[in-house]
């Protein structure tokens, strides 16, 4: 006979943890949580010190390059800020209510700018009411059929050199022009160019720069810096440096209230600023001497060519040979005025 009897009453049997699938299934849980419990912090440390190392990195980008126009606009704001603060209060002053006609006399006799060094701007009535529209306005103006019949300055053709993106594609001593095509700078030196080399010393591209939130847009700001540092500014503060006169046209809109259309797009190179209408006209042509700052031309005339020869094959072709048409012949009357002979020179083909 058996000793073991029945257990003992309110005796249990050990706990064996439930079925081994089961007690797989918690360790394993309690491993991986573990594993997030330091593998989060992990993942947030390094993102926190990468997001740490590009800000860092980016800071030294954008403070190097500031330090960098600091710099270039100490050297040579002093000499651009005081003739663009003139030009564009000779170009408002030209296109005010109050416009006076005034004209020494026979002045091609006794000063003819037209073969000196100097500064040109044409921009329609409307755009030349502020600073920052006539700014704006400079970004389409272009030599044209008026800068071409009246100076007797000895220059090339615009479109005969390479293309070119960035003046940095060019030669020595020549500048990529509002065509995109490398040539010696012309006479009278368009204000276009002269904005556009000296835009970084505007505060317009400082806020440009703060902006900036990626690394790929510091690196293009770095070598757009670099081009027009090397390039463009050494030329544009020369020849600015260099010119005796400014002369701005001021084209009035055609009598009927002709609509005039935005201003296009700068990066548009071969853009005309269609604020200058292509219906006849009347035109302020305003010139100023740089040394004393004398006004010697202010005189009002209507700009109204005659187109001749084959029809063009669009409308907008037309209307852009009758501005110039146009132009010309407002220069032809520019030239009677002040005594010059009346003939214009052909612009080279």
């Amino acid at each position: 006979m058996s000793d073991s009897g029945p257990p003992v009453s309110g005796s249990r049997p050990k706990a064996t943890g439930g079925l081994p699938s089961l007690r797989r299934a918690r360790k394993e849980r309690r491993g991986n949580t573990a594993i997030w419990n330091w593998l989060i912090p992990l993942v947030g440390v390094v993102l926190l010190g990468w997001w740490r190392y590009d800000a860092y990195h980016k800071g030294q980008l954008r403070d190097g390059l500031l330090a960098r126009q600091r710099e270039v606009a100490k050297r040579l704001a002093p000499q651009w800020w005081p003739m663009r603060d003139k030009v564009e209060t000779w170009t408002r002053e030209c296109a005010s209510s109050d416009f006076k006609e005034t004209q020494s006399p026979n002045l091609a006799a006794t000063w003819d700018f037209r073969a000196l060094p100097g500064l040109y701007l044409r921009l329609g009535k409307k755009r030349a009411d502020t600073v920052e529209s006539i700014r704006k306005a400079a970004t389409a103006s272009l030599h044209d059929g008026f800068s071409t019949c009246l100076f007797t300055a000895a220059n090339g053709s615009p479109v005969a050199g390479a293309r070119c993106e960035h003046t940095q594609d060019c030669a020595a001593g020549e500048l990529c022009n509002e065509f995109k095509q490398c040539a010696t700078p012309s006479q009278p030196y368009n204000l276009r160019l002269a904005y556009r080399a000296t835009r970084v010393l505007d505060d317009a591209w400082l806020t440009e720069l703060q902006a900036a939130r990626s690394e790929l847009e510091l690196r293009g700001a770095w070598s757009t810096f670099d081009s027009i540092e090397q390039y463009d500014l050494p030329i544009a503060t020369e020849l600015v440096a260099k010119a005796a006169f400014f002369l701005a046209v001021v084209d009035e809109p055609v009598e009927g209230g002709e609509p005039t259309a935005a201003t296009p797009d700068a990066s548009d190179a071969m853009a005309e600023d269609r604020s200058i209408p292509d219906g006849p006209h009347w035109a302020r042509v305003c010139l100023h001497r740089f040394d004393g700052g004398e006004r010697v031309l202010a005189i009002r005339r209507e700009a109204s060519g005659e187109l001749r020869g084959a029809k063009p094959q669009s409308e907008a072709t037309r209307r852009a040979q009758q501005r110039q048409a146009n132009g010309c012949a407002l220069a032809l009357e520019v030239r009677a005025a002040i005594g010059a002979p009346a003939g214009a020179a052909l612009p080279p083909p």
